[in-house]
């Protein structure tokens, strides 16, 4: 979904009951993640909003993928409006041994100690749990930086009866290399990776090289 929202259409809102009491537990967006942050914090839930915590995802949002990811995006949304935010994936091996309890757990406990830090309204953060399938523990926690390698595009082919070809990505997690200090290294080292974000995408290092460039050129259209 990446950072997507409706404009377009209604959004509808559904609340979900719990059990058969019917007990209310929460409301149903169905929309895109940054949608359902939006509706939380300007229409559905009254007074302030204390946390926001998008996830757990099944599957790891770590290196380039954090800029497709809806669930990173649900979390940059709350931090953009001014409410601190967590980013919680689980990196999946074999999705029917999948040890939901125990990540939730290992996630809980990272939680706990990224809450007694230096977050502030608009901080972020991306927390990735590893593969815990196989009967392993996360070796530590490692705060690391994500990876900026592109992705191995790796496509398979099919073609249909009209003649036409269609394209399936056949892995999402293929990097073309790992820096050993990255979000992606420790994650797949098995270790808890945190990572703070932010959606401020200006490159301030260059705003003075590039304001003198356009300066200059508009000056000497100028003078022609």
């Amino acid at each position: 979904m990446g950072h997507a929202v409706t404009f377009h259409r209604p959004v509808r809102c559904a609340r979900w009951r719990c059990d058969r009491d019917g007990d209310y537990a929460g409301t149903a967006v169905h929309g895109r993640p940054a949608d359902c942050v939006k509706l939380a914090l300007s229409n559905l839930i009254d007074g302030p909003v204390d946390l926001v915590l998008s996830g757990m995802n099944a599957g790891a949002n770590i290196g380039i993928n954090v800029i497709y990811s809806g669930t990173v995006a649900a979390a940059m949304e709350a931090a953009f409006l001014g409410v601190p935010s967590i980013a919680v994936s689980l990196h999946i091996g074999d999705p029917s041994k999948t040890r939901w309890h125990a990540a939730a757990a290992h996630a809980r406990s990272a939680i706990d100690r990224i809450l007694a830090g230096p977050l502030r309204p608009h901080s972020v953060i991306n927390l990735n749990v590893p593969i815990l399938d196989d009967g392993a523990e996360p070796r530590g926690t490692k705060v690391v930086p994500i990876s900026t390698s592109p992705l191995i595009d790796d496509y398979e082919s099919s073609e249909d009866e009209t003649g036409d070809t269609s394209y399936r990505v056949r892995s999402s997690m293929s990097f073309r290399h790992t820096a050993p200090d990255s979000d992606v290294a420790a994650l797949f080292a098995k270790y808890i990776t945190i990572t703070p974000l932010h959606f401020d995408l200006t490159l301030h290092s260059q705003l003075a090289a590039w304001g003198e460039h356009v300066g200059e050129g508009s000056k000497r259209r100028r003078v022609d």
